[in-house]
């Protein structure tokens, strides 16, 4: 099994070319980053595009959601948004790059990539069935991410960087109340990363 998310910056030819390059610097840390904790394989291409080969889709939705937080709050004075499209399948033929790679997976994150509104989060489950409910969810939880302010999104990466950990760690960390950090992270729609990411990794791959 595969999980290969490939995203793409919105608006990056906006960017000043000073801002470009520190987006872009910023984001491959990032990239590397993942990689060290996972193994995955990543590539950045097209100027502002990416592309992840994970082995667990648990690493691959996890990354999805910490990128798009990243991008939006870890930058300085900046707020960059992504799209980002997640598929998952077992014909993945893998080889030392995603660019290299090939199978039915990267066809499907690719193109759902392609159809996907700017902004967005978008998973292709592998089962016609999930795909409805799967796209709604998306819907709603890009409308919430799309939305979040730099100091939320902030919180939120943190969150999900950190494991999901008790609101009195992140307290700590910020030198506030655990009160203050519950009522944030509920606000900023923390409550739902979690599930979320139990319900992508739990879709089914086959019939059975």
């Amino acid at each position: 099994m595969a999980a290969v998310l490939t995203g793409d910056l919105v608006k990056s030819t906006a960017l000043t070319s000073s801002d470009y390059q520190h987006t872009m610097s910023a984001l491959t840390r990032q990239c590397e980053a993942i990689k060290a904790r996972t193994g995955c394989l990543f590539e950045i291409f097209r100027g502002d595009g990416f592309q992840f080969v994970f082995e667990k889709p648990v690493d691959a939705v996890t990354a999805m959601l910490e990128l798009k937080l990243y991008l939006n709050s870890q930058i300085d004075g900046l707020q960059v948004n992504c799209t980002q499209a997640l598929a998952t399948g077992s014909d993945a033929v893998i080889k030392a790059t995603p660019g290299t790679s090939s199978g039915k997976v990267f066809v499907e994150s690719g193109r759902a990539l392609d159809e996907a509104r700017s902004g967005e989060i978008v998973v292709r489950t592998p089962l016609a069935e999930q795909q409805i409910a799967t796209g709604i969810i998306c819907t709603q939880l890009s409308y919430i991410l799309n939305r979040l302010s730099k100091k939320q999104a902030d919180l939120l990466y943190h969150y999900i960087h950190l494991g999901f950990p008790l609101h009195q760690v992140l307290a700590e960390q910020q030198q506030t109340s655990r009160q203050n950090i519950s009522e944030r992270l509920k606000a900023a729609g923390g409550d739902l990363l979690e599930p979320f990411i139990d319900y992508v990794t739990n879709l089914k791959d086959d019939a059975g």
